[in-house]
């Protein structure tokens, strides 16, 4: 800012640090300084040069209003629920679709060969047969009786028919 920019009683932005803080000047010294108050703390601020001060002070209006101002606009990138078109299985759906295809019990290493092989499920995990085996033994323990999965024997499972 200029010097002759700056009055009196004037709300302006000044920089310290990385913040930015609202200033009113309250006078100038004789010696060309000026003494301002911070707005928000009301402590007394010297300003010895006018590249201190960044500009008029704007006050940024509520996040919350931001965001209701925001909640119409569509955000970029983002895709609706109708225009997917090819969803991702999760590993149980299709353990779930493999066990169905095969009609007895596989253990998860034989599970998780067939989704991989007909491309049911894609992972990037080093022990997928592990993850699948804690996600059915999740499933049977949370959901009991209801759940989709049976354990026959050890390591194997099946389908509740």
């Amino acid at each position: 800012m200029k010097k002759t920019d700056i009055k009196i009683n004037g709300l302006y932005t000044m920089k310290i640090g990385k913040n930015t803080i609202a200033v009113r000047i309250m006078s100038q010294n004789p010696d060309g300084h000026w003494v301002g108050v911070n707005a928000n703390t009301n402590k007394e601020v010297i300003i010895k040069t006018p590249d201190r001060l960044c500009g008029v002070y704007h006050p940024k209006a509520d996040k919350a209003a931001q965001g209701a101002k925001n909640i119409d606009e569509p955000i970029k990138g983002a895709t609706s629920k109708k225009e997917r078109t090819t969803t991702q299985r999760g590993g149980l759906s299709a353990a779930l679709r493999v066990l169905e295809e095969a009609g007895e019990p596989l253990n998860c290493k034989n599970m998780v060969n067939l989704m991989l092989e007909k491309g049911y499920w894609k992972t990037a995990g080093k022990t997928p047969s592990a993850t699948i085996y804690s996600a059915i033994a999740r499933e049977i323990k949370e959901k009991g009786a209801d759940a989709r999965f049976r354990k026959t024997e050890r390591g194997k499972f099946e389908l509740v028919k």
